[in-house]
């Protein structure tokens, strides 16, 4: 369909789950993309994908928490595609000590969840606005999670660390709405995908973590990657142009019960 024709888009997390079909669907619908992550095999075979279908891919190897990967990884962008209008932060951990309650949260574990999912995509960010700027606009996607609005305990990091992304997308979205900036967020529910599985298989019990996760979804399945990054392209593209500052449950319903 051509809808994000002549854009250039940067996507973190892009060598697996959401973040992969993410950078797939944009190529399809026309935009050039840096496909960022930290393992090089996975990044290429998302850029390998996106080649043999037509596409244009750069890979972009780095941690979002690392400030000079991010500066590195966006100046890369910049120059190999020829400027930026698209960022969709999608690179995340999970729950580091596992399921616990606040008081056995080891404070490494908390700071690290919160620097690759909050602090990683402020940096992002605050390095792709200028060239945003220079573009006369441009438009994020942070993907956050249904866990940042509601609560499931024992994932108190990851939860404030979902909450927090929406409160800074939602502060991109005032502060450069007048500068042709739009930036919504994503709250995906349970979505098959590799992280999905390790955290199952992490469990004592896969197939009974599987029956309690899913009894959270009114919709009786779980979500499939393909499903937001549907979405995701619709934000990033002209359709959406009214729409910033949203936060955008693609969740089955489990945010409602």
């Amino acid at each position: 369909m051509n809808r994000l024709a002549g854009k250039r888009a940067v996507v973190t997390g892009a060598s697996s789950g959401i973040g992969r079909g993410i950078a797939i669907a944009c190529a399809r619908e026309g935009a050039a993309v840096g496909v960022c992550g930290r393992d090089e095999g996975r990044t290429d075979e998302t850029c390998s994908l996106i080649d043999s279908a037509g596409g244009r891919a750069v890979a972009l190897l780095g941690d979002v928490s690392d400030q000079n990967d991010v500066e590195r990884m966006i100046g890369s962008a910049a120059r190999e595609l020829g400027g930026i209008d698209l960022l969709v932060n999608c690179a995340g951990t999970g729950e580091l000590d596992g399921w616990v309650p606040v008081h056995q949260h080891s404070l490494g574990a908390w700071q690290q969840t919160l620097a690759v999912n909050v602090t990683g995509p402020f940096m992002m960010s605050k390095a792709a606005i200028p060239y945003m700027l220079e573009a006369g606009g441009g438009t994020f996607v942070h993907i956050s999670s249904v866990c940042g609005i509601t609560v499931w305990a024992g994932d108190s990091a990851y939860g404030v660390s979902k909450a927090a992304l929406l409160m800074l997308s939602n502060h991109i979205a005032v502060e450069y709405a007048e500068q042709g900036i739009r930036s919504n967020a994503l709250l995906p529910g349970e979505i098959l995908t590799p992280m999905h599985d390790t955290a199952a298989n992490a469990s004592a019990d896969a197939a009974e973590w599987n029956r309690r996760v899913l009894s959270r979804h009114p919709i009786g399945r779980f979500g499939e990657v393909d499903e937001v990054a549907a979405a995701a392209v619709f934000l990033l593209s002209d359709e959406s142009a009214f729409l910033t500052g949203a936060n955008v449950p693609i969740d089955g319903a489990y945010s409602r019960v």
